[in-house]
């Protein structure tokens, strides 16, 4: 066999080995892929909670929350418990938390609110029987354009649901509804309700809540780009 010969048979039979081998650990890699972003739901039924806020004068509002202390002590957007009326902020007269798998609703207070930064502090009122599993947080200055996120809230108010995107920016100031805020950029899909919910990075972590989208110069709303409050900030707020 010609030299040429031989190397063209050894590099057909490593051809070969290589697709074999690809076939075999690339439906394992998705498979994991897969189990990772389900172990990432299932761990967020713990901390990722449905939030009702209640008035007489204007009915119910739905948002999200995540429990981040073994005290009660949740954080979402103050959007999600105030409501602006004649042009002035109020808060509602009632908040109210359930987890996914729960049907009655538990109360919770309200301990402080920043409508500026869009931030806001909640408080289970009794942790009795609740088994309290706080949310794990990082420092979101870590994050990177093109990391793989995911968002986790009550969507629509159907439930807690998970949805995953990319991060475009890490962080930028944009301004909405006249106020100028520094936020991360993602490529992701949220609906409303999701207010106050969780941006996951990879491991499951916190790293920011998904706050809003903005609208074109129709009034309508700009789908699939979300910004999410860094949790670095929501931090600090908290002390």
């Amino acid at each position: 066999m010609s030299r040429n010969k031989f190397l063209l048979s050894l590099i057909g039979i490593v051809a070969v080995f290589i697709l074999s081998i690809t076939a075999i650990v690339l439906p394992f890699v998705m498979s994991k892929q897969k189990i990772t972003a389900n172990k990432i739901y299932k761990s967020c039924l713990d901390n990722v909670v449905e939030v009702k806020a209640v008035s007489d004068d204007v009915g119910e509002s739905f948002g999200t929350a995540e429990i981040i202390s073994a005290d009660g002590t949740m954080v979402t957007n103050a959007h999600v418990v105030t409501y602006t009326k004649f042009g002035e902020v109020n808060l509602f007269e009632k908040y109210l938390f359930r987890f996914s798998y729960e049907e009655d609703y538990r109360q919770a207070q309200l301990i402080k609110y920043d409508n500026e930064k869009d931030i806001a502090v909640l408080k289970i009122v009794d942790i009795t029987n609740i088994n309290i599993i706080p949310i794990k947080t990082t420092n979101s200055d870590s994050i990177a354009a093109g990391d793989k996120v995911y968002a986790v809230g009550n969507a629509a108010n159907y439930g807690i649901g998970i949805f995953e995107g990319i991060i475009s920016i890490p962080l930028l100031n944009i301004e909405a509804e006249g106020i100028t805020r520094a936020v991360i950029q993602c490529d992701l899909t949220i609906a409303a309700g999701n207010s106050g919910g969780a941006l996951l990075n990879e491991k499951g972590e916190l790293i920011g809540l998904t706050t809003f989208r903005t609208k074109d110069n129709s009034g309508n709303i700009v789908y699939g780009i979300v910004y999410s409050i860094p949790i670095n900030l929501f931090l600090e707020y908290i002390g």
